[in-house]
């Protein structure tokens, strides 16, 4: 276990991390199915997204007008904005300026609604680019074999281009490894990778005396 903020008060916080492809809303659905309460960045970002308010009229400031979207239902296109910043290193730091910030207020909001709850999972692709790891009590990163992570992304629709640009905007699924506290292999079948979640997660409520219901099944 790293050497993290030594804080015991509950929720006890998981942070889930990995490169992009590898799983990691997958084993959020595992946990959410196990009563544990799951918060996706991810959405945060897609709901924050949608409509006016001050991040995205920020990004319309730095980006232009041709960021906004066609689609009803979304006001700024994540798929405008992604060929804009994963081709330019200077524009895709400076859009995480922007939406970091909010993210993490958003994290952290939820958490405090939330604080009878025994465990949070929080996935976070970019949780050790971003410096978050002292809000948790540990991190599980999620690997999963290039071959099948690039075969799953393009079955989603993904092109090898897009899906490259994407991961070499983030650290190396490996570096992300080292510096997680657990790490769950996600290449093979669904029955081994909820084993491996299952084993951590005893091991977690025994550790941290909570009282979640979790059996284990």
């Amino acid at each position: 276990m790293k050497k993290r903020n030594n804080f015991k008060q509950k929720p006890y916080l998981i942070g889930i991390t990995g490169s992009f492809g590898a799983g990691k809303s997958f084993v959020g659905d595992i946990l959410c199915k196990r009563g544990i309460l799951v918060i996706d960045s991810d959405d945060i970002v897609r709901k924050t997204l949608s409509k006016k308010n001050p991040i995205t009229k920020k990004i319309i400031n730095e980006f232009g007008a041709c960021v906004i979207s066609a689609n009803p239902g979304s006001y700024i296109s994540k798929k405008a904005l992604g060929n804009i910043v994963f081709k330019n290193t200077f524009k895709r730091k400076k859009l995480e300026s922007i939406i970091h910030p909010e993210v993490v207020a958003q994290i952290k909001k939820y958490i405090s609604t939330n604080k009878k709850k025994a465990i949070i999972a929080v996935l976070i692709p970019l949780l050790f680019e971003a410096k978050l790891e002292n809000l948790f009590h540990e991190i599980w990163c999620v690997t999963c074999s290039q071959n099948v992570r690039l075969e799953r992304l393009k079955r989603k629709g993904f092109l090898l281009e897009d899906i490259k640009a994407r991961t070499k905007a983030q650290f190396s699924q490996k570096k992300k490894a080292i510096l997680s506290d657990y790490v769950i292999d996600n290449s093979g079948s669904y029955s081994k990778a909820k084993k491996q979640i299952f084993d951590r997660l005893k091991l977690v409520v025994q550790s941290s005396r909570n009282s979640h219901p979790f059996d284990g099944k």
